[in-house]
């Protein structure tokens, strides 16, 4: 089943065009919308756990997300199974740590650069 259009459109625009992991910029056939709570552990497709990311980000390279999930989870790229994403603090590319909300705004629970 297809994330909702009105989902992916959010997720989209608080990237703004960024790979939400790495911070660099990506051409959309080249990004991926990651669960950071992954479906296996009843994650779901909202804002708060949907994030964007370049498929190498993703699971191509070696410091990729899918290759590293401890560093994955102590980032919140990955959300234990345990944790809501809305709950669950996500370090962006700057290092400001926020609480992503399903509204697609952020908690900003510590600014970064």
């Amino acid at each position: 089943m297809a994330i909702d259009a009105k989902v992916v459109t959010i997720v989209i625009n608080r990237a703004d065009g960024y790979c939400e992991t790495c911070g660099s910029p990506g051409l959309p056939e080249n990004m991926a919308l990651h669960h950071r709570k992954l479906k296996s552990r009843g994650g779901k497709d909202t804002p708060a756990n949907l994030i964007l990311i370049h498929h190498g980000c993703h699971n191509l390279k070696t410091s990729s997300i899918h290759l590293n999930p401890a560093k994955a989870e102590q980032k919140g790229w990955i959300c234990p199974s345990w944790r809501e994403p809305v709950d669950h603090p996500f370090v962006k590319p700057d290092g400001s740590i926020v609480l992503l909300q399903d509204d697609g705004s952020e908690a900003v629970l510590m600014e970064g650069e």
